[in-house]
């Protein structure tokens, strides 16, 4: 797996082999990881060799495994315009994911999830088209976990977790209608 999303194409058929992709399905970097993580294995050292827009193409099929409808760089225009990397819904919930795939770590979380909550607030008119409800969520390349201000900052590592336990985290995380 470390060859193919370095750049070597011929890896791929021992992916096939191996039984971790078929030939119907995608060949994009971002998949083939999400396959991986789905198959149990700890992707975390693996994220590096995907760009920002195979990790937002990553985090789409997380979202779409747990059942969500998903789209990514949806443009608003909020009184001024806004994008946002990926927006995921089902009839109860719209996640919307502001991805940070950083090489280094960052460190700026707590700016970050300010600045993503109020272009959400700025836009809740228009995401609320997606579900009654809208929850603000960053998600990271690197290993960082916490809420801060209400929004969670979750490491791509969790987010199946996250996903899989969002009712334990209702009551500390900012859910806006």
């Amino acid at each position: 797996m470390k060859r193919y999303l370095a750049g070597d194409g011929s890896a791929l058929d021992a992916l096939r082999e191996f039984g971790l992709l078929n030939r119907q399905e995608p060949a994009t970097r971002g998949y083939v990881l999400y396959k991986a993580l789905k198959y149990g294995i700890d992707v975390s050292s693996y994220v590096k060799y995907l760009d920002w827009r195979e990790f937002e193409e990553f985090i789409r099929y997380v979202f779409s495994e747990f059942g969500y409808n998903v789209v990514s760089n949806v443009r608003l225009n909020c009184g001024r315009s806004a994008e946002f990397d990926v927006v995921a819904w089902s009839r109860d919930v719209a996640f919307v994911v502001e991805a940070k795939k950083w090489k280094g770590g960052g460190g700026k979380w707590e700016e970050i999830a300010c600045k993503h909550l109020k272009k959400v607030k700025m836009c809740i008119s228009k995401l609320l088209v997606f579900a009654p409800f809208v929850v603000p969520l960053v998600i990271s390349s690197t290993d960082v976990n916490f809420i801060s201000g209400g929004v969670p900052v979750v490491s791509i590592r969790k987010i199946g977790n996250f996903l899989a336990s969002f009712h334990d985290f209702k009551n500390y995380v900012i859910i806006l209608k």
